[in-house]
């Protein structure tokens, strides 16, 4: 099982809340309107400017997050080209996750 970690502008949310039903997942934790300073830039205004960051955690198992993640990938790399700064306000990271109660 694996714990996928999604950081992304809230003005994105939409998006990446399809993408992942698309993959079948119904089930995970969604924080809104997070702050903080990464890549893309300090997060408070949307994406052209700036904008508050989603974060949303997902315990999954293993083929169903490398396929989220692949998913992930597609759309960060179709944003960024389209983004006058080749950057994409979407991150991904994956973590061993082991459920114990």
């Amino acid at each position: 099982m694996k714990m996928v970690m999604i950081v992304f502008r809230d003005s994105l949310k939409d998006e990446v809340l399809t993408l992942l039903q698309a993959r079948g997942i119904k089930a995970y934790t969604l924080l809104s309107e997070v702050t903080g300073m990464g890549q893309s830039g300090m997060a408070r205004g949307a994406f052209a400017s700036l904008g508050f960051n989603s974060l949303l955690l997902a315990a999954l198992p293993d083929d169903q997050a490398d396929q989220a993640i692949g998913d992930l990938k597609a759309f960060h790399d179709g944003l960024a080209k389209e983004h006058p700064s080749g950057k994409a306000p979407v991150h991904a990271f994956v973590f061993p996750c082991t459920q114990v109660v």
